[in-house]
């Protein structure tokens, strides 16, 4: 029973020697949570001020900025309490590595909308000719451009074909 009971003092005091870095990292966790609703709450009042042609963009940024908040402070908050977050870490990157290239189409049509979306080299409206297809643009997102074609059709181009060819723009009237 000598064996069982130091077994449980030794179990009694380690707990009880974590129990300010489990707080701590919890308050550090929560301390970045609190930035990252205030960050949105902020971003989210100005949104309604802008442009919205710029909304999508500034809307993706601020997601961006709240999940990179979350995880970051995730992540501290774990090692404040004492986990060795180094294989965590090196897992994140690994992990982004593989994503990075085995999405690195959707990435790359991603960033072109991003693009579209901030200089605005045509409008809603426009006449484009790109990549041997015409239309009208009737919808721009951070995938595609979709164009009104002829007879009703809907031409969807990838945001990285916008940037890969070249594009006639005709103003609208």
């Amino acid at each position: 029973m000598t064996v069982q009971t130091d077994y449980v003092h030794q179990l009694t005091l380690s707990t009880e020697a974590a129990i300010p870095g489990i707080f701590a990292g919890f308050i550090v966790f929560l301390i970045f949570l609190a930035g990252a609703v205030v960050f949105r709450r902020l971003l989210r009042r100005l949104i309604n001020r802008m442009n919205p042609a710029k909304r999508p963009l500034v809307n993706l940024a601020g997601d961006t900025v709240y999940y990179g908040l979350v995880t970051v402070g995730g992540i501290t908050g774990l090692g404040t309490m004492g986990v060795n977050v180094s294989a965590l870490i090196a897992g994140l990157g690994l992990s982004g590595f593989a994503l990075g290239f085995a999405l690195r189409d959707a990435v790359s049509n991603l960033i072109a909308g991003i693009l579209i979306l901030l200089y605005q080299p045509f409008q809603y409206g426009d006449t484009l000719t790109v990549a041997g297809d015409t239309g009208v643009v009737t919808d721009i997102n951070f995938r595609y451009t979709v164009l009104a074609g002829q007879n009703g059709t809907h031409i969807h181009v990838p945001n990285g074909t916008m940037f890969s060819n070249s594009v006639t723009v005709t103003p609208k009237p």
